[in-house]
């Protein structure tokens, strides 16, 4: 594998400008996909700032001004309380060869990490299929999923990201745990390059697929996200697990059918399905 970063599709510096996203808007998951789908572009990630909006006037309204003390009072989020101060955090390796290593979480909120105790959960479902297979993290964010993979045995992992700071961090996270060569790191839209990576392989080395959307996205972009599955589920070789992970309240009726083995933890319910073995689908 590749020790660098594949970027693909790139947004042009000058993006938000002509595309109308204001640098003072945090946008939403939902309304961040909108705009990237009207314009036919990746979706950029949240845009940070003090959350003005425009009166009618073209005047920016909102902006913390300065208080009688002399000093900036703290920017407020959309309920009007002041915004917290977002820190990096330590997600640490669970289990494996890395066990109690840590993978750096930049802290933002366009990356939700998936909580500790239902990574746990995962892997323990997953047990040995990890062992030698190549895993594929389609929306990596802080790569824990793929780090968390690689402690466990998995040969190699892919993992795609669109984000160019949680880019970043990914590559120096593999570079710290010293699995850089085990790693391939995709910038880009996930949606572009799924059909690519997932297409028939030349080989039978199992697939460990991870499909980790953010949970808007199981609503704003479910035709494309069920592609990405049947794809997945019908080019995967023998021995392959494909992990969904959604929030409880989906509609797993409207999955692709097969034996699913879903399980619920809170407000997360995370799917596991087994592709059916098909006598010469590998060549």
């Amino acid at each position: 594998m590749g020790t660098g970063i594949t970027y693909f599709a790139a947004a042009e510096p000058d993006f938000v400008a002509r595309r109308g996203w204001h640098p003072d808007i945090t946008y939403s998951a939902a309304n961040r996909f909108a705009i990237a789908k009207r314009f036919d572009t990746a979706i950029l990630p949240a845009m940070k700032g003090p959350n003005s909006k425009r009166n009618n006037s073209g005047k920016k309204s909102g902006i913390s001004k300065k208080s009688d003390s002399g000093k900036n009072s703290a920017p407020k989020n959309s309920s009007g309380k002041p915004s917290k101060v977002i820190k990096p955090l330590k997600l640490r390796i669970i289990g494996g060869d890395m066990r109690g290593r840590t993978v750096t979480y930049h802290g933002a909120d366009f990356t939700r990490p998936m909580k500790d105790n239902i990574r746990e959960n995962l892997f323990n479902i997953l047990g040995r299929a990890i062992k030698s297979s190549v895993a594929f993290d389609l929306f990596a964010g802080t790569g824990a999923l793929g780090f968390e993979s690689l402690s466990r045995g998995a040969s190699s992992c892919v993992m795609v990201e669109q984000n160019r700071q949680a880019v970043r961090e990914i590559q120096k996270t593999a570079e710290t745990l010293d699995v850089a060569g085990r790693t391939k790191i995709i910038a880009s839209d996930t949606f572009r390059v799924a059909g690519s990576l997932l297409a028939v392989p030349a080989q039978d080395t199992p697939w460990i697929v991870y499909l980790c959307p953010p949970y808007a996205l199981w609503t704003e972009a479910f035709d494309p996200l069920m592609l990405i599955l049947k794809t997945a589920i019908a080019n995967a070789p023998p021995g392959s697990v494909i992990v969904t992970e959604t929030d409880k309240t989906t509609d797993l009726d409207t999955f692709p059918p097969g034996d699913w083995d879903y399980r619920t933890y809170g407000k997360t319910t995370l799917g596991f399905i087994e592709p059916a073995n098909r006598c010469g689908a590998l060549s």
